[in-house]
């Protein structure tokens, strides 16, 4: 009979008993805790077997994040077959953070504009290492959104449309070093040459349209496109909207709307 452990005090004990090989590791109990709130912000409610599946904890460390978190009244368990939601206590949480940059202003107002145009959710991604991340998103405020929450979402930089509009517009120098990243993280095949052999047609088109597409294979049920951020000409992020493609007549409509708010923010600074 197979038993399964419950690692997540036990990943804590490793790393106080000395096993870490930095004082400074990262502690393990923390991250899935954190990777927990994270999956459940993206849904009004999550099943244990839907959260299990997506941040791969064992269910029984799972079970025990979720029963702390409720217990600590950040998570409410609706029934056993609904499954679990956040409570407003999460809010507490961001009261000490007060959004995007002021620089951002222009970039909020334009993804407010194109919701309220064309209704779908828009967003506002910036370059973080070696993915784009969300900071600002509609989706509050759209009736055709179809996730809960994006934000803090980490977006990838090659099959992305916020990610491919970053490097289309980006500085050569800060090209190569992200070419030379990605080849050391070993999460992509081949050398950086190669990622940037394979990546330089897609990123022309991006340059030659205004705005990037993301990749067919990369949750398609939906699509979404986007452009550059540039303030006071220097690329500051990317914005993009999100759109179910069979209730779109055609994405050059989208296209034009999103590369117009594109270009009226690069001459607002």
């Amino acid at each position: 009979m197979t038993v399964q452990t419950d690692t997540l005090w036990l990943d804590d004990i490793a790393e106080e008993s000395g096993a870490e090989k930095s004082s400074y590791g990262p502690i393990k109990s923390v991250e899935k805790t954190l990777l927990v709130l994270e999956e459940l912000n993206r849904y009004p409610v999550r099943r244990v077997s839907d959260i299990h599946e997506a941040t791969g904890i064992p269910m029984p460390t799972l079970v025990r994040i979720l029963e702390t978190l409720c217990g600590a009244g950040y998570v409410q368990k609706i029934s056993r077959w609904a499954g679990y939601c956040l409570t407003h206590k999460v809010l507490s949480l961001s009261s000490g953070f007060h959004g995007l940059p002021e620089i951002f202003r222009p970039a909020r107002e334009a993804a407010d504009e194109l919701t309220r145009k064309l209704k779908w959710p828009s967003a506002i991604c910036s370059f973080d290492v070696d993915a784009m991340v969300v900071r600002y998103s509609t989706i509050p405020a759209s009736p055709l959104s179809h996730k809960h929450s994006t934000i803090n979402r980490r977006l990838d930089l090659l099959t992305r449309a916020h990610g491919r509009a970053w490097l289309a517009f980006c500085e050569e120098a800060e090209l190569m070093r992200v070419w030379d990243m990605l080849d050391r993280s070993g999460r992509y095949a081949g050398t950086a040459d190669e990622i940037q052999n394979e990546m330089e047609p897609v990123l022309d088109e991006v340059r030659r349209r205004g705005y990037a597409v993301r990749d067919r294979q990369t949750e398609p049920e939906t699509q979404s496109i986007a452009a550059p951020i540039i303030l006071g000409g220097v690329l500051m992020g990317t914005l993009g909207m999100t759109f179910f493609p069979r209730a779109v007549r055609s994405l050059g409509e989208i296209g034009e709307q999103l590369q117009s708010a594109s270009e009226r923010l690069s001459m607002s600074i």
